[in-house]
């Protein structure tokens, strides 16, 4: 289901860390905390990935890919579609019960290259998390 691009593999390969989240509401943002803020996620180029902070660890895989994403426009009475990249966090620590399952439907990077803006889209209650490179 997943396949990794180079260019996009080489981009997210590194460590990163959640800056910023929130949810997308009428003319503002309600921001949120995620309980994973002081830590630091690890993408390895296999494919590996890992959580640390002072409390916890966490290890797994990550995946990303480019796909389409077709949609209907009612203002134009036509489908159209558009390039997404697809973005999957899947990490656990057994020995302490926990686990973490982000799947976000769309990725992009700013500020050359430094920061993951990811998106996870649900009627009404978009969500998104920027990540900033450590």
């Amino acid at each position: 289901m997943f396949s990794c691009s180079k260019s996009l593999e080489d981009r997210l390969i590194g460590s990163w860390q959640l800056e910023d989240a929130w949810k997308r509401v009428f003319l503002g943002r309600d921001h949120f905390q995620t309980g994973y803020e002081s830590g630091i996620f690890t993408f390895m180029e296999n494919g590996d990935a890992s959580y640390t902070s002072n409390t916890d660890t966490l290890t797994g895989f990550w995946r990303a890919n480019n796909y389409t994403n077709s949609y209907y426009n009612s203002s134009t009475d036509q489908w159209e579609s558009r390039q997404m990249r697809r973005l999957r966090i899947s990490l656990i620590n057994f020995q302490q019960n926990r686990w973490l399952e982000w799947e976000f439907d769309d990725f992009s990077f700013k500020n050359d290259w430094g920061r993951i803006k990811a998106e996870q889209f649900s009627l009404g209650n978009d969500r998104v998390y920027e990540f900033g490179r450590r």
